[in-house]
């Protein structure tokens, strides 16, 4: 029985951007579950009270069309990424992004606002 939108409980509306527990080889698979790591994905439907399906977007386990692994150099439309079910237990929001390095904020004619020294420049050498 599919859920439809309406039937979406909220928790993890459908579309929305996801980490979920899945496993990277076939060593991890057959060992614990708890110990798969979590991988990004976006849920693509709520298929029952308490599960959905999800999309895992990670392209270490993007595979070809025929099921071979993707090679690194594979362009992006030729990847497909795996469906799988998962309990509200086994899926979770993202983390916060961690800040990247501060950027010089820009001025409102859009110039880098820089820090300027309060003493007066002194060229050195022949006046012109």
């Amino acid at each position: 029985m599919a859920y439809d939108d309406i039937d979406n409980d909220g928790r993890f509306p459908d579309d929305s951007r996801v980490e979920v527990r899945y496993p990277r080889s076939r060593q991890e698979e057959h060992g614990d579950r708890a110990a798969w790591p979590w991988l990004p994905g976006s849920i693509v439907e709520q298929c029952g009270p308490d599960e959905w399906r999800v999309c895992v977007e990670d392209r270490g386990v993007a595979v070809l069309r025929d099921g071979r692994p993707a090679p690194r150099n594979t362009a992006p439309r030729n990847l497909y990424y795996p469906l799988c079910f998962r309990d509200s237990t086994e899926i979770r929001r993202p983390a916060p992004a961690v800040p990247g390095p501060s950027v010089p904020a820009l001025r409102v004619d859009a110039t880098p606002a820089v820090r300027r020294s309060t003493t007066p420049a002194v060229r050195r050498g022949r006046s012109r």
